[in-house]
C-alpha cells in the first residue's frame, strides 16, 4: 500500500532541542488530579511497607507514550511509541523482507512520527486531539495486534517476533539531517530510481533526492499494465479535466507525453486542449506510479507503469534486495537518504510537561516488569476521549 504523506513544513532548528520530548500534553485540571493521585499511590507504598521516602525506582527502559487516533473506530487510544510502531511496520512491510528492511522501515516510520508531534516542532494529525492516527491517507497505516492475528494465522506468532525484533532492535533510533528529524517519505517500489521530492511534494529537501534503486526488477510491483477502453479512458479524463475535449475517435491525436524527469517520471502531459502533470494523470487513472508510457492498441488504451507509490525517499522493495545483498539497515537508510546520520533519541523520550501544568506524563515501555505499572498509570496520565 502506499504511503502518502503529510506536505506540512515545520519550523527549522539549528540543533535538536535540549529538553526531554514527546508526550501528549493533558488538560490542566486532569494533570493536576492526575498528580495529586500519583503522589498519594507512592506515599501510600511507602507507608504501607514502611520504608524510606526514597521513590519507588522507574524502570530504565522507558519510551514515550503517544496519543494515537483510531480510524477504525473513531477514538483516541494512549500506546507506547515503539508499540504503535509495531503495528506500522507490519502494515507498512511484508513480514517476511529481511529483518535490516524491516529495521529501516522501523527507523523511517520513528522518524516520520516523531518529526510530526508537537513537542518536535511538528504539526500533529489533531484527529480528537491525538498526535497520529491510523489512517494512511493522513499519516501511516497501522494494523492493530487482533487484525494481525487474523491476517497472519498460524504464523502469527513467527511474523510477529521479526516486527518486535525489528522495533525493539532499533528502540529509539531516528533518521536526521544536520540534527534535524527527517521528513522519512516511503513507498513500495521506485521502478530503479527515486524522485527528487520537489518533482512530487511542496519543496525540495537535501536528503530526498533521487539515487539508484537497484534490485527490484521482478518484485510484485516493478511494472505493470493497465488497460483502458478508449470510451472509458475519455470518460475518466473528460470528467476530471471538462476543458480537455478528449473524443474516445481521436485519442492517439489528442494524448501525448510531453516531457518527463531525469528518473523517467511523466513531468507533463497533453490531453485534448490542455496540458496536466503527470501526477494528475496518475491520480485520475489509478495507476500504480508516474512513470509511464501510453500505448493505443485496437481500441484500447494500454498504461505500463515501472515503480509503485511517489518514488520519493525510500523504497521498500529496494530495501529489501538490499538487505539481500548483505547491507545493514544503516547503509539502506544512508541511501535512500542522502546525507543523513542515524542517532538515538532514547535519553530524550522520557517525559514532556505541559507549560502550566503542575504533572508530567509518565512513559512506559511494553517490557514484560513495566507492563504492570504501565497499566496502572497510563490511564491516569493520558487522557483518552
Amino acid at each position: 500500500m502506499e504511503y502518502r504523506p503529510s506536505t506540512r513544513r515545520v519550523r527549522r532548528r539549528a540543533a535538536p532541542p535540549a529538553f526531554p520530548l514527546l508526550l501528549h500534553p493533558l488538560p490542566l485540571g486532569l494533570a493536576a488530579f492526575a498528580l495529586s493521585f500519583f503522589v498519594l499511590l507512592l506515599r501510600g507504598c511507602a507507608i504501607a511497607g514502611q520504608e524510606t521516602e526514597e521513590p519507588i525506582p522507574i524502570p530504565e527502559d522507558i519510551s514515550a507514550v503517544i496519543a494515537v487516533y483510531d480510524d477504525e473506530n473513531d477514538c483516541v487510544r494512549s500506546m507506547p511509541l515503539e508499540e504503535y510502531l509495531c503495528g506500522v511496520v507490519a502494515a507498512e512491510m511484508p513480514a517476511s523482507f529481511e529483518t535490516e528492511a524491516l529495521k529501516a522501515q522501523a527507523i523511517a516510520a520513528r522518524t516520520f512520527t516523531l518529526r510530526h508531534l508537537a513537542a518536535c516542532g511538528g504539526t500533529p494529525c489533531g484527529r480528537l486531539g491525538a498526535d497520529i492516527c491510523t489512517d494512511s491517507a493522513c499519516c501511516q497505516s497501522y494494523r492493530s495486534p487482533e487484525q494481525l492475528a487474523e491476517k497472519w494465522g498460524t504464523d502469527a506468532e513467527y511474523y510477529s517476533g521479526r516486527i518486535r525484533e525489528a522495533v525493539y532492535g532499533t528502540a529509539g533510533e531516528v533518521a536526521t539531517y544536520d540534527g534535524e528529524l527527517i521528513e522519512a517519505l516511503y513507498h513500495s517500489t521506485a521502478g530503479g530510481v527515486t524522485e527528487n521530492s520537489e518533482n512530487v511534494f511542496a519543496s525540495a529537501e537535501p536528503y530526498l533526492v533521487s539515487v539508484a534503486s537497484p534490485g527490484e526488477e521482478g518484485t510484485a510491483h516493478y511494472a505493470e499494465t493497465t488497460t483502458f477502453s478508449s470510451k472509458s479512458f475519455a470518460t475518466k479524463l473528460n470528467a476530471a479535466f471538462p476543458k480537455a475535449g478528449l473524443s474516445e475517435k481521436k485519442l492517439e491525436e489528442q494524448v501525448r507525453i510531453i516531457s518527463r524527469y531525469a528518473s523517467g517520471r511523466v513531468e507533463s502531459v497533453q490531453i485534448g486542449a490542455i496540458e496536466v502533470t503527470g501526477r494528475q494523470l496518475r491520480g485520475t487513472l489509478d495507476l500504480p506510479s508516474a512513470n509511464f508510457t501510453i500505448e493505443f492498441v485496437d481500441g484500447d488504451v494500454r498504461v505500463a507503469t515501472l515503480g509503485y507509490g511517489h518514488g520519493v525517499g525510500m523504497s521498500q522493495y529496494g530495501a529489501n534486495a538490499m538487505a539481500k545483498e548483505g547491507d545493514d539497515y544503516r547503509a539502506i537508510l544512508q541511501h535512500y537518504y542522502t546525507g543523513i546520520e542515524i542517532e538515538n533519541w532514547n535519553d530524550r523520550l522520557i517525559s514532556y510537561t505541559a507549560a502550566g501544568a503542575a504533572a508530567s506524563n509518565l512513559c512506559f515501555a511494553a517490557s514484560p516488569h513495566a507492563i504492570g505499572l504501565r497499566s496502572r498509570l497510563v490511564n491516569i496520565f493520558v487522557s483518552i476521549p
